[in-house]
């Protein structure tokens, strides 16, 4: 029953044209935002508590087409990830195309089941995650440091692992970039 859920959320989220959800409102913190673990964190609770504003279906699909599109949920390298706790993905933010799939032993070059990791922590109540993944700022790269938070998640009778991700040195670079005006706003 669960996974015909997913496979529901997952075809119907697809029929939908991108849409402004009836619980819209600007998050505190937006994926721009994400430069540490902290703001990571920050931004997948921020997330969540997005998500729960949300109380039919139609409400859910929206939000999860929110979470696909250029804006505050998703903006370069940083997007949203929702599984179920099975490693069944029904979000992907940067790569629609693991949508629908069972990744659950998925591993990095290092051997890092990153999504059953991800489960774990958020089985935990939440935590961090690191593995290499491939970095879309670095033209053929096949696997760089990355971090991730993950917590649960519950919606429509369906539990899940809500979370999203960010490469340390990217972070790093993009603080580098930012004037010491830009960068004490955010404190």
């Amino acid at each position: 029953m669960k996974r015909l859920t997913a496979v529901l959320m997952l075809a119907l989220a697809s029929l939908l044209p991108a849409a402004h959800s009836a619980v819209a409102q600007d998050p505190e913190v937006t994926a721009g935002d994400v430069v540490d673990q902290e703001t990571l964190k920050a931004f997948v609770l921020a997330a969540k508590a997005y998500g729960d504003k949300a109380s039919t279906l139609p409400e859910y699909l929206n939000i999860l087409q929110e979470f696909r599109t250029e804006g505050p949920w998703k903006q370069g390298s940083i997007y949203l990830f929702l599984f179920t706790t099975e490693g069944l993905f029904i979000l992907h933010g940067a790569n629609p195309s693991l949508e629908g799939q069972n990744l659950i032993d998925l591993e990095d070059a290092n051997g890092v089941k990153m999504v059953q990791e991800l489960i774990a922590v958020a089985a935990e109540g939440g935590g961090y995650v690191e593995y290499l993944w491939p970095n879309p700022a670095i033209e053929g790269d096949t696997g760089s440091p990355k971090v991730s938070y993950a917590i649960p998640y519950s919606a429509l009778g369906q539990d899940f692992v809500l979370g999203s991700g960010f490469f340390p040195e990217s972070a790093s670079t993009a603080v580098e970039d930012q004037s010491w005006g830009q960068l004490k706003g955010r404190f």
